[in-house]
């Protein structure tokens, strides 16, 4: 009983459900400082923001500079659905950028160039390792993710309340936070990992234990997202992920009653959306025209040979004399604008189907996850389907670390949470997530040390 009055004191979101913890709720300063660090570079904050060119190169860095915590965990973490991750590494890193070389005449160092952003698929085992070696807490997590969440927030208002208007006047090249357009006006185009999980985690608290303050907070970072941030896709998949995660939160009757009101209002809704497509279209401005016309000459090009749809014809790295622009022969073309046919052009029909697997095999992790009363595991949950409801114009391989990020916090509290239950009934085996040495089953969960799930951790990190 004094174990379970300490975790509920002081926490901010907390989990709802009434499990004995396997420790001292504690909260290690140190833990969530190191947590605070790493996160923003597993979850890949700082891979395009070239405003910030230490952190802008150290996001760059990380895949590799976390790259022997990747090799002991595909080694030795039984993480979730490996193999297949093991098969999407293979296509992107390895076959690829090789058809890349025989379709766009690449050269090799730059076929490897394009690879830098999918290194962070690697991030499915290190990130696990990572979480192993700082074993922390559902608290710290929480308390690290809110923290960020918040910052976020308050960084991107200050910037748009205070940057001098001559930060705006710069190309896409000195900057990706400040942008302009006329349609939308100044908008700060802030990484948004921990903001969107600040939404998703305060919707699925609020759901679960109503307060005033969640709603409130809700509200305000909502209406942030649309007067400072203003991505349209972005903010019309979180949406759509708020509203799921509201039906999903709420008990069986009322469920049924939600959905059947939903079911009446989808019609009159897809009339409204027709009547006012035309004013749409106006408002998008040139952004749109500009995509249809990648779409246009990617098509054109794909088509030109057939087989290039099934294994696609891999990337250009765009600081070259010549662009993927001018071997398509249009005045641009972005494959990250393109959503889910960029990830054809360059992966083929095999690479794209790779990929979405891996997305719902995280959904899917994520899932199990979020059947415990946690609003954390359920936000990580919505976070994984908001990543894959946005890939309709957002490619699902312009930042993957946030999805390997869902997958291996996911991981982390549902090994957490197994290690509760075996501590509440000690000496049944529940699951498996390591292997011995010598190949042998690790033993039971509640018996393992910490780092022992890696096999063979120094005995100082035990």
């Amino acid at each position: 009983m004094t174990a379970l009055a300490a975790t509920s004191r002081g926490r901010l979101i907390g989990d709802e459900a009434a499990a004995a913890p396997l420790e001292a709720p504690t909260v290690r300063g140190g833990v969530i400082a190191a947590l605070a660090c790493a996160l923003p570079m597993f979850a890949q904050c700082f891979q395009y923001v070239v405003d910030t060119p230490p952190l802008y190169l150290l996001s760059k860095l990380w895949p590799f500079l976390t790259l022997p915590l990747a090799l002991l965990g595909a080694m030795r973490l039984a993480t979730p659905y490996k193999p297949l991750i093991l098969m999407v590494l293979a296509w992107t890193l390895g076959v690829a950028p090789a058809i890349s070389i025989v379709e766009l005449g690449n050269t090799f160092v730059g076929a490897g160039a394009t690879t830098l952003k999918v290194w962070s698929l690697t991030f499915a085992f290190s990130l696990p390792v990572a979480l192993v070696l700082l074993r922390p807490t559902e608290e710290e997590l929480r308390r690290t993710l809110i923290g960020l969440g918040i910052a976020t927030f308050a960084i991107m208002t200050l910037l748009y309340l205070f940057a001098p208007e001559s930060a705006y006047d710069q190309g896409l090249l000195e900057t990706k936070l400040f942008l302009k357009d006329a349609e939308r006006g100044k908008r700060i185009y802030a990484p948004m990992f921990f903001g969107m999980m600040l939404v998703f985690l305060l919707n699925r608290s609020f759901w679960l234990r109503p307060k005033l303050w969640k709603a409130a907070g809700l509200v305000a970072c909502f209406l942030l997202l649309v007067l400072v941030y203003k991505q349209r896709t972005a903010i019309a998949a979180a949406g759509v992920v708020i509203l799921l995660g509201m039906i999903l939160s709420l008990p069986r009757g009322r469920f049924t009653l939600t959905a059947l009101l939903v079911a009446v209002g989808v019609w009159p809704t897809l009339i409204l959306i027709q009547s006012i497509a035309t004013d749409l279209h106006a408002g998008f401005g040139a952004s749109l025209s500009i995509r249809q016309l990648e779409l246009a000459a990617a098509v054109n090009f794909l088509n030109d040979e057939p087989i290039r749809w099934l294994f696609g014809v891999g990337s250009i790295n765009r600081v070259g004399a010549t662009t993927l622009a001018d071997i398509v022969q249009t005045d641009v073309l972005y494959l990250a604008d393109l959503g889910w046919l960029g990830v054809i052009f360059e992966y083929g029909a095999i690479g794209a189907l790779l990929l979405l697997l891996t997305h719902l095999a995280v959904i899917h992790v994520c899932l199990k996850g979020a059947a415990h009363r946690d609003p954390l595991a359920r936000a990580l949950l919505d976070y994984s389907v908001f990543i894959l409801l946005s890939s309709a114009v957002y490619s699902v391989v312009f930042a993957p670390g946030e999805l390997m990020a869902c997958l291996g916090l996911a991981w982390w509290l549902q090994r957490r949470a197994s290690e509760r239950a075996e501590a509440a009934a000690p000496g049944q085996v529940l699951w498996s997530l390591a292997r011995g040495p010598a190949g042998a089953p690790a033993a039971r969960l509640g018996a393992t040390p910490r780092g022992a799930v890696l096999g063979f951790m120094p005995a100082a990190v035990r």
